[in-house]
């Protein structure tokens, strides 16, 4: 089996792929959770930022320069927002 590459993911998931959602998430998902926690302080909190990132990644139809922004500093940056949002609402 050969690596699929992030920005391949990507594209994929831009073509409602969803394995290439699953892979992205598996590939992501502990360092994407560390960051929410983080953030948020509280693990039910974190896991509803997560789970933004991703449904937002599913539905969004934006694709992004790849020259300027790698898909990791794309979803650390969506995380980040996703976790400041969740934590002002609660």
């Amino acid at each position: 089996m050969s690596f699929i590459t992030d920005r391949e993911l990507y594209e994929r998931i831009q073509q409602k792929d969803a394995l290439a959602l699953e892979l992205l998430y598996d590939r992501y998902e502990r360092i994407l959770y560390a960051v929410t926690l983080r953030l948020t302080t509280h693990s039910d909190l974190a896991e509803a930022a997560l789970s933004t990132v991703f449904t937002e990644l599913w539905h969004s139809h934006v694709s992004f320069d790849f020259s300027t922004r790698t898909v990791r500093s794309h979803l650390l940056a969506s995380a980040q927002q996703a976790a400041h949002r969740i934590a002002q609402s609660a």
